[in-house]
């Protein structure tokens, strides 16, 4: 079951596509400035509205210098001096590519006094902001500010649960978004002025929806709205700078505009027609992510059946279709024809019911069709999506009966990616795991193997003797998901056994890969992996902790084992690493372990390292015992 060269392609591009970003990003904002003075060196002052060459430099100066201002208050005194520049020319200047860049990004550091003038200026010239450009993209994050600053003051109470975000990795929040969410920083006046501008804009909206509905650009200022109206806003996540959604309080008078939205797009009759427009469908993704977090029902059970009914179960008929195929397959919904439906039909699986997703979407969309849409480029993302939200253990198991031969040709097609998510979905519901392990198995063939070359067929998804002639291939991302979800299943015994069974300096190679090192978390954190396996990993692994020291994600898997190590094992850790102390050292990320371990201590005076290595048992016992809950509060939680 050999990749071709296409494949492998595709694979590396996206296990480098999160890596690429950042630097795409930067490069392309670099490009946009040189682009911007080239424009300038030949006459051309910017797309959109011409503004004259004086101004031109002036905004050039301005993009130019905004790369160097880290403080927000620095920000913050441009912001308000280039407003104060362009009085009586704000809708012209807008309409500029460069400057609409310059004000845009200044916009969320204006002062009130500003920002309100800002506000009323547009709110008198909606119409022709809407549908501009790019005086559009200034309207869009002048109606965020505006609900930042609006709502800052209600999430005080729970500051916790916004600024922290999910528990297991911290959102990064910037800069901009800290100064227009400091209630203490506006006034009560401001604040409801704000509120009053993202109302207008909602209602002006809703009574232009049939024209701006269709336009590109007021098309993508509704979603923003929409969005905005839910208290959903993107964050940017670790230095990868991935989005993630934050969900802020917002008012509950806000969600009767969301309704009054979606009830408008309901009641046309154009609406079983959206899935297959690309401005609607998304439209009504924000729709369905808005009303899903309003806790709107009704409203989605509404879209919902509509969607399904009277437009996703439609069956399209391809005359090109010889008659002997379309007789061996299914005739798929027309939901799967485009990109656009699906798209949208995975926002419905994610914000739906569950009893409507197993009655109406699985049944009447999925049931029958699992193989085939698994093995197309444009729905296999639906299967994935399926497998993600479904909580039913009567789904999984009917979509196993219908994978039971398919396996081996999904991961030949590579879409990975539902093998991954079927992985998971084992592990989430408890279910159908020793089926899993079996199918996976047989389909890389590598039942009959163990060790290193079960381990490296899982980690590279490709059959023991296909991995062995591709030695230099990488550890495949959707492999080591599998992986780590098979180690939370119920009974891993033979995929620790592998783990266990390969030699070190292979278990060093695949821990120190970014995507290899996350199989230490599974392994140490599992419930179905005993002490004693913990315990012959670390043992095993002696003789190569340096080597895990000294790379940036070995030293966390080192870190990983030092925390769930006995004594005995801990001081085996630290005196390795303490004979080699200078090499240890010369890593940034070595010097962390040095630092957090002890080591300095330990190769100066091991007595002292053992007495400060005690101390902090005692006071985790100590915490242990406060923190334990009594036999009344077990109750209670049973």
């Amino acid at each position: 079951m050999e990749q071709d060269s296409a494949d492998v392609a595709a694979s590396t591009h996206g296990t480098n596509h999160f890596k690429n970003r950042s630097k795409k990003r930067k490069s392309a904002g670099k490009r946009f400035l040189q682009n911007a003075k080239g424009f300038g060196r030949k006459n051309s002052f910017g797309r959109g509205a011409e503004l004259e060459q004086d101004e031109y430099n002036y905004f050039l100066e301005i993009l130019e210098a905004l790369g160097t201002l880290q403080d927000a208050e620095e920000r913050s005194t441009m912001a308000n001096n280039v407003y104060e520049q362009i009085q009586g020319k704000e809708i012209k200047t807008s309409s500029n590519q460069l400057s609409s860049r310059v004000l845009e990004n200044l916009l969320g550091y204006t002062e009130e006094a500003t920002f309100e003038r800002l506000m009323e200026v547009f709110g008198e010239n909606l119409r022709v902001v809407c549908c501009d450009k790019f005086a559009s993209h200034v309207l869009q994050k002048m109606l965020f500010v505006a609900m930042l600053r609006c709502v800052g003051e209600l999430q005080s109470e729970t500051e916790a649960k916004f600024a922290l975000g999910n528990k297991k990795r911290k959102l990064q929040i910037d800069d901009e978004m800290v100064f227009n969410l400091n209630h203490s920083a506006f006034g009560e006046g401001h604040r409801k002025t704000c509120g009053k501008f993202v109302k207008k804009m909602a209602k002006f909206l809703l009574n232009n929806l049939e024209e701006f509905v269709w336009d590109s650009f007021g098309n993508y200022v509704i979603r923003q709205c929409v969005l905005n109206l839910a208290g959903i806003a993107e964050l940017k996540v670790t230095k990868r700078e991935s989005s993630e959604q934050m969900k802020l309080i917002v008012p509950d008078k806000w969600f009767k505009l969301i309704s009054e939205f979606s009830l408008r797009l309901l009641s046309w009759p154009q609406f079983p027609e959206f899935p297959y427009n690309e401005f609607t469908s998304v439209l009504l993704q924000n729709i369905l992510m808005a009303l899903k977090q309003s806790g709107d029902l009704f409203q989605l059970l509404q879209i919902g059946e509509k969607l399904l009914n009277e437009s996703f179960l439609l069956v399209v008929n391809d005359d090109s279709v010889e008659k002997e195929d379309v007789e061996d397959k299914p005739k798929l919904p027309k939901v799967f024809q485009q990109d656009s439906s699906v798209r949208l039909l995975e926002v419905l699986l994610l914000v739906v019911d569950p009893e409507f997703l197993k009655d109406n979407l699985f049944k009447k969309l999925f049931q029958g069709k699992i193989a085939e849409l698994s093995k197309t480029p444009a729905t296999n993302f639906a299967v994935q999506k399926l497998l993600d939200t479904i909580f039913d253990k009567h789904i999984l198991e009917h979509m196993f009966s219908e994978l039971d031969d398919g396996l081996e040709g999904i991961l030949q097609l590579g879409h990975t990616g539902v093998v991954a998510a079927l992985a998971n979905a084992c592990n989430r519901l408890s279910c159908q795991q020793g089926k899993f392990i079996k199918l996976l198995l047989d389909a890389l063939h590598c039942s009959e193997v163990s060790g290193e070359k079960l381990l490296t067929s899982i980690l590279k998804l490709m059959p023991p003797e296909v991995a062995a002639k591709q030695e230099s291939t990488s550890i495949h991302l959707h492999g080591s998901m599998i992986l780590q979800a098979v180690l939370e299943f119920n009974k891993p015994i033979k995929i620790v056994t592998a783990i266990l069974d390969t030699k070190n300096d292979r278990l060093v190679k695949i821990f120190t890969d970014p995507k290899g090192s996350f199989i230490v978390n599974a392994f140490v954190q599992s419930k179905f992996v005993g002490e004693k396996s913990r315990e012959k990993i670390i043992r095993h692994l002696e003789g190569c902790f340096m080597d895990l020291a000294l790379s940036s994600h070995g030293s966390r898997v080192l870190e990983l084992l030092y925390e769930v190590a006995g004594p005995a094992q801990k001081e085996a850790i630290v005196r390795e690493l303490s004979e080699r102390v200078a090499q240890l050292n010369s890593k940034p990320w070595g010097a962390i372990v040095n630092r957090k371990l002890l080591i300095d201590t330990y190769r100066k005076n091991p007595s002292q390292w053992k007495r400060s290595f005690s101390f902090d048992s005692k006071k985790e016992k100590l915490f242990d015992k406060i923190l334990e809950p009594s036999s009344e509060t077990k109750k209670r939680k049973l």
